[in-house]
């Protein structure tokens, strides 16, 4: 019976993150598309860095730790998920977006998916293990509405819960596609995804693709060191953390006024614009890093799975032409690489390349991934601190 009730509660929690997740998306395409219509919001940055970073600073609570919080308590329980943590990164994150702050989506989708299925099983005052393995599942729960990738949501909860990962393997099933068919059941999909053709396979082709693995690893690296740098240099030199963010949206408009505006938010157009095999300059991907840096640094909130993609898939296509390679080959390998990479979760990587474009991208996905792996060390993009 208690079996029953953790797959029933399984299922709510999948269900409730596909409504909120649906929600969610359809909020970031309409900042997204309002802050292209309209160019000044961009001036709004600074005042939108202290609201949010505001918000969470004085009433954020446990919330302000994020997804490395969720994993946490997904891999060992102690207090469970706050309930608040959901409509405060919902919010938070959509502003950020409206006015053009370079940060991702999925690290929403897993807080607010472990906030909506932690809320109901605490209500239904579910054990401390059940409730556990439920915000294990609901990790499975938050890829497969946001992104439509269930199975890669499967094989990340299995990677970020070594302890309990097979309890909680039947309950991420059941949260990552009833995630996912929630949010296609009412209408939305999850973008274009081109099928590749079988790459031309030559004696040079693996040593090639081991180079770009190592490329991909190091720009992991670099982006996590960045990150954890900015966060404690930024955080030493002004104490208050509403200044922070403001200080972060005024260096943002100080680069966009120097590089452009392409690197704001998603940066949906440079991603399709790599995967789709269009000339891509070198410096894009470090330019990508560099404001996603600065936003999450200073205090926006945000994912940083997308950014990575951006980066990985930029500085594939950048690479292809030197190579002699596939430009949409390299990206779509190197896009989830860069994240799996530096999350140290490179399965996961392989995984979502071949759900998202096909199984000709298997053997790519599998060498890039697996130097991108060596190269990028243990970075540890969701460790709490």
């Amino acid at each position: 019976m208690s079996r029953l009730k953790l797959y029933l509660f399984a299922a709510i929690g999948g269900a409730l993150t596909g409504l909120i997740s649906f929600a969610f998306l359809r909020a970031l395409d309409w900042a997204t598309h309002t802050r292209l219509a309209h160019g000044w919001l961009v001036w709004l940055l600074p005042a939108a860095g202290f609201i949010v970073a505001g918000s969470y600073h004085y009433w954020g609570g446990r919330a302000k730790g994020g997804t490395p919080m969720v994993i946490e308590q997904a891999h060992t329980f102690t207090r469970g998920v706050p309930t608040r943590m959901a409509p405060m990164i919902f919010g938070g994150a959509v502003a950020g977006h409206i006015v053009g702050a370079s940060v991702g989506r999925e690290g929403a989708a897993l807080q607010m998916a472990g906030s909506v299925t932690d809320s109901a099983a605490r209500l239904a005052r579910l054990t401390h293990d059940q409730r556990r393995t439920l915000i294990a599942a609901s990790l499975a729960g938050g890829w497969g509405a946001v992104f439509g990738v269930p199975i890669t949501g499967i094989v990340f909860t299995l990677q970020v819960t070594k302890t309990h990962r097979w309890r909680a393997l039947i309950p991420a099933v059941i949260s990552a596609y009833t995630g996912t068919w929630v949010v296609s059941a009412l209408g939305y999909t999850i973008g274009d995804r081109p099928r590749l053709s079988r790459a031309g396979w030559s004696f040079l082709l693996p040593f090639k693709l081991a180079l770009v693995g190592i490329g991909v690893g190091l720009i992991a690296r670099l982006f996590v060191a960045l990150l954890k740098v900015t966060k404690r240099k930024v955080a030493h030199r002004l104490h208050w953390p509403p200044l922070r963010a403001a200080f972060g949206g005024a260096v943002t408009i100080a680069l966009l006024m120097i590089v452009g505006r392409d690197y704001l938010g998603l940066s949906g157009s440079l991603y399709s614009s790599a995967i789709a095999g269009e000339h891509i300059d070198i410096w894009v991907p470090f330019l990508k890093m560099l404001f996603t840096v600065v936003a999450l640094g200073t205090g926006f909130v945000g994912g940083e799975v997308l950014p990575l993609f951006v980066m990985g898939s930029t500085f594939g296509a950048a690479v292809a032409p030197g190579l002699n390679l596939s430009g949409p080959m390299l990206a779509t390998a190197a896009a989830p690489a860069a994240f799996a990479s530096g999350a140290s979760v490179a399965l996961t990587g392989v995984v979502l390349t071949v759900e998202q474009f096909g199984w000709r991208t298997l053997i790519p996905a599998l060498i890039v991934g697996a130097f991108a792996r060596i190269a990028a060390g243990r970075p540890g993009l969701y460790i709490a601190h």
